[in-house]
């Protein structure tokens, strides 16, 4: 079983654009899982989203329906990560993807394909420290993990300690990331490959996907600094390049440029969904397979 590692994709993030098409930015991330979808699919592959599919736990009803259309057909699991699990209601978009791909759920230890584990977001570093030093004790070949690295800044992040990382050196376990958006190497044990696209000036540069057959893959998305870029964030000023979109962040960086969906997300609203759906052009007998009701 070849296996594939995807990060972070944040689906359903505005982006208030300087210039161009802010719509382009934000259909981006599915034309790059496509592409690697595409590309590493085989008769025996199995993808691994690595946290952060969406990038709240209620997203748009857009993001939901052209995600399940993009993994249609693809051998899924989802780990669960700290965008995407539910804050305060006790539903998320994870409970209602449960039904078309394997979810790693918050605090679960689940394991997988080639002698690997996938591990969900925990609720705080104690539970986390203690999940995964139970999985590296096992000796699997990888762990899959939505987790940060060596410091925390409060007791509900999950963070890869030094420690940590020398147990699964000690154990020769590879430790395959997300959350971190700027791609990362520690001790040749720990990967955190960056999110699928820079999403802010700060996290500009390669990116990673991870298979278990070549390692690392850089996922070519385009975004960057120069007019060569189809996608540019920068400090420096740029006129309009028609629809291009240009981000162009002259002060410090915002780490809120995003609108919430405040809708609950619950079975009682599946006949909303239904008409927003369709409204986004998925036909009846594509959602007839995805929904409780007709």
């Amino acid at each position: 079983m070849k296996l594939v590692a995807i990060p972070d994709l944040h689906l359903s993030k505005s982006f208030n654009v300087t210039y161009g098409d802010a719509s382009l930015m934000e259909e981006h991330p599915y034309t790059l899982v496509k592409r690697i979808l595409e590309v590493e699919q085989g008769e025996n592959t199995h993808f691994i989203f690595l946290g952060d599919v969406f990038n709240t736990d209620h997203p748009s009803f857009h993001s939901i329906f052209k995600f399940l259309a993009t993994i249609e057909g693809y051998s899924v699991t989802i780990i669960s990560g700290n965008h995407d699990i539910p804050k305060i209601e006790k539903k998320s978009v994870l409970d209602y993807l449960s039904k078309y791909g394997y979810i790693v759920l918050r605090n679960a230890i689940v394991p997988i394909f080639n002698n690997s584990y996938a591990l969900g977001w925990c609720d705080t570093q104690e539970i986390f420290v203690k999940n995964l030093t139970k999985v590296i004790t096992k000796k699997p070949e990888q762990v899959f993990l939505h987790a940060g690295y060596n410091k925390w800044e409060n007791e509900m992040d999950n963070v890869v300690t030094d420690s940590l990382i020398n147990l699964a050196l000690g154990n020769r376990v590879k430790l395959i990331a997300g959350h971190e958006h700027v791609h990362n190497i520690k001790k040749n044990t720990l990967y955190h490959l960056g999110s699928v696209m820079p999403l802010t000036i700060g996290e500009l540069g390669k990116k990673y996907y991870w298979t278990s057959d070549k390692g690392l893959v850089e996922i070519k998305h385009k975004v960057g600094s120069s007019l060569a870029d189809e996608f540019i964030i920068t400090r420096d000023e740029i006129k309009a390049q028609g629809d291009k979109p240009i981000l162009i962040r002259k002060g410090k960086v915002e780490t809120e440029d995003l609108v919430l969906e405040k809708q609950e997300f619950d079975m009682d609203i599946l006949d909303n969904f239904k008409m927003k759906a369709i409204e986004e052009g998925f036909t009846k007998a594509f959602l007839k397979t995805r929904m409780d009701s007709e």
